[in-house]
């Protein structure tokens, strides 16, 4: 560590004896003639010395520290975290007080955006200056689908002003396309970032500074996020994925606060910039939390590890960075000269653990490493108990928010529960509640926040600060719990992953339950990953002359593949446990309405190429992407039929 704690400590004896002398000698002293504006300035002297002796003396008990913290980043870390954290209790009391007056609080927030955008083409249309309370919106607002918004947006990025904003906006986020089959281009007003940054970023950092004791500790954090390739539109707008804003002067700032140096966000390729985040957080010995998008990141993060151990241990010890690695001349000298140093003595630490085997690697060579942030619901899941079982045992996973680019959905304040609660935030969109019985309908009756029930589910809808109204984004939700008035929410699944062959509406979540149960009972194998589709996206079916609709499914083993040779009773497990999931399937299914399953085991490392092959062929960023898993492309439906065994 270029800041010795040590120093620290000692440092407060000097500015507690500076703090001393101003009082005793200068303020205090009246045999001391000195006019009343020097006592003043003795007195703020004293005071300063006197907060940077308890400032010392409290940092100085913060170890283990970061080994490549320089003066400002350490000090930077310190008071930004403080800071963040009584912000944080701030805003807490003020959310609480909140959460008692659902009702108030989403009526403010619905009047804010009608009011903000009432001088809009869309308002004006939808006479939002006439709109007195919330049942005249519901009234005169249907709702909407992305759809309803493309002509406009199209405008937008053109560089019209005054059709859904006011004035152009900030950003124009891009979703990942992966659940929905569409990318979508959506506007982010400069209102709604600094609400996101002013209301929300103290809530996000203080629950995780509150809920891990870690956190308050001097050590940088591994975070693992791609720069993705920005677009523009024809006006000049900056398009991407809302999860990888553009930097600024801010964010390179907070960037030292993490293993990565600021150059390897210049780095654009993911397995390039994978590498380099991993090598640099391996070289911290003291690292104590990872952060990144979702848990399969952080399982194809332990992937890399495990295959390229060597070339990791092997750079560490020399001060290199690996030749064949393809990234800029310019970035890599950069990265070698200021941050390279070779470490001997940490490459034989890390070699030692990784010839033990991979089991709990994460505890094992960072050894105050305790949780780590990401994405864990829904069928993420299946990567988290991967990750329990291998490479991040004995660590917490903690999925902080529940969002989208649409809009922040709720925050969870209990990082041991699984599955995870979100608490409802209820000042940044005004939401509705759509029963899920009547989420077919096109205009269905809806309920506001304060009229849910306790064990439902619904369909969210959205009215944001982002000119979304009444927007159906497609989550199914429950209803598990309320913190005051303010609903917690379950996340059940996403309407754009149902399989729904002839109306059963089969959800991704019952969908993986019947995969895992079947899977745990096939001998000397475990579940890597999974998708399915439609017969009726698979144009040409030459297995079959019936014309009854059914699923495809495809699955990635981990284990003894080579004598895997399942039984056909072992093949319909997946059919027999889906059919004791759902009554809705079974009776298709007994009715002879819909066919039996049709079962594709797929080649090692499938689902790590179909990833590979998202990003290249669709607007997803490394940072957005999560694997479909009710295929509706063609094209993905072809390239999983490539990879059959």
């Amino acid at each position: 560590m270029v800041v010795s704690l040590r120093k620290v400590f000692l440092s407060s004896f000097v500015f507690a004896f500076l703090a001393y002398y101003q009082f005793h000698y200068n303020v205090f002293n009246w045999q001391v003639e000195l006019g009343v504006l020097s006592r003043i300035w003795s007195a703020i002297w004293g005071l300063l010395f006197a907060i940077m002796t308890l400032g010392a003396l409290d940092m100085s008990r913060l170890y283990p520290a970061s080994e490549s913290h320089t003066l400002f980043s350490v000090l930077l870390q310190y008071v930004t975290y403080r800071v963040f954290f009584f912000w944080y209790l701030v805003k807490e009391r003020a959310w609480m007080r909140q959460c008692r007056s659902v009702r108030v609080v989403q009526d403010t927030i619905l009047h804010k955006i009608l009011t903000t955008r009432a001088a809009t083409e869309w308002g004006r249309k939808h006479e939002f200056s006439a709109i007195r309370t919330r049942a005249d919106y519901i009234k005169q607002q249907p709702l909407t689908t992305y759809s309803d918004y493309k002509d406009y947006i199209a405008r937008v990025m053109k560089g019209e002003e005054g059709v859904l904003l006011t004035t152009s906006p900030s950003f124009m986020g891009v979703t990942s396309s992966t659940s929905g089959g569409e990318s979508k281009a959506l506007p982010i007003s400069e209102d709604g970032m600094k609400m996101l940054f002013f209301e929300l970023a103290p809530l996000y950092m203080g629950l995780a500074y509150q809920k891990f004791s870690e956190t308050r500790l001097l050590t940088k954090t591994l975070r693992i996020v791609f720069k993705p390739r920005y677009r523009y539109t024809e006006s000049g707008i900056t398009m991407g994925p809302v999860s990888a804003m553009p930097g600024s002067a801010i964010t390179d700032m907070f960037q030292v606060l993490a293993t990565s140096p600021v150059a390897v966000m210049d780095v654009y390729d993911e397995p390039e910039a994978l590498y380099l985040h991993l090598l640099f957080g391996l070289k911290d010995r003291n690292c104590v939390r990872m952060e990144t998008t979702f848990a399969s990141m952080v399982l194809t993060a332990g992937h890399c590890l495990e295959e390229k151990w060597e070339q990791f241990v092997e750079d560490i010890r020399l001060g290199q960075i690996d030749a064949k690695l393809k990234i800029d001349e310019g970035v890599r000298w950069k990265l070698i000269k200021n941050h390279m140093k070779p470490d001997p003595k940490r490459a034989s630490e890390l070699e030692k653990e990784f010839r033990k085997g991979f089991d709990g690697i994460f505890k094992r060579i960072w050894p105050h490493f305790s949780y780590i942030v990401c994405g864990t619901s829904g069928t993420f899941a299946l990567y988290v108990d991967k990750l329990l079982e291998g490479y991040a045992r004995g660590c917490h996973f903690y999925s902080l928010a529940y969002g989208a680019t649409e809009t922040m959905v709720g925050l969870n304040l209990d990082p041991t529960r699984r599955p995870e609660w979100y608490t409802m935030i209820i000042n940044y969109s005004f939401f509705e509640f759509i029963p899920v019985e009547n989420s077919a309908e096109e205009q269905p009756i809806t309920l506001c926040m304060e009229e849910v029930k306790l064990g439902e589910e619904y369909e969210l809808v959205a009215t944001t600060m982002n000119a979304l109204y009444r927007f159906r984004f497609g989550d199914v939700v429950k209803v598990v719990d309320f913190v005051g008035q303010a609903p917690v929410l379950e996340l059940k699944y996403r309407i754009g992953q149902l399989l729904n062959v002839h109306g059963e509406k089969t959800s991704e979540c019952v969908f993986f339950k019947a995969v895992s149960k079947a899977v745990d009972e096939w001998p000397a194998v475990r579940l890597k990953d999974y998708c399915c589709a439609e017969s009726v996206l698979k144009s040409d079916d030459k297995e079959s002359e019936s014309t009854v609709p059914y699923y495809i499914v495809f699955i990635e083993l981990e284990g003894d593949l080579s004598s895997l040779k399942l039984t056909d009773k072992q093949a319909e497990l997946i059919d027999v446990y889906l059919r004791a999931e759902t009554y809705p399937y079974e009776s298709f299914r007994r009715k002879g309405a819909i066919g039996p399953i049709r079962l594709h085991i797929v080649k090692p490392n499938t689902f790590e190429e179909f990833r590979n092959y998202i990003i290249n062929n669709s607007g997803a960023s490394a940072n957005q992407l999560k694997i479909p898993r009710a295929l509706r492309r063609m094209d993905y439906l072809d390239f999983m039929l490539g990879k059959i065994l």
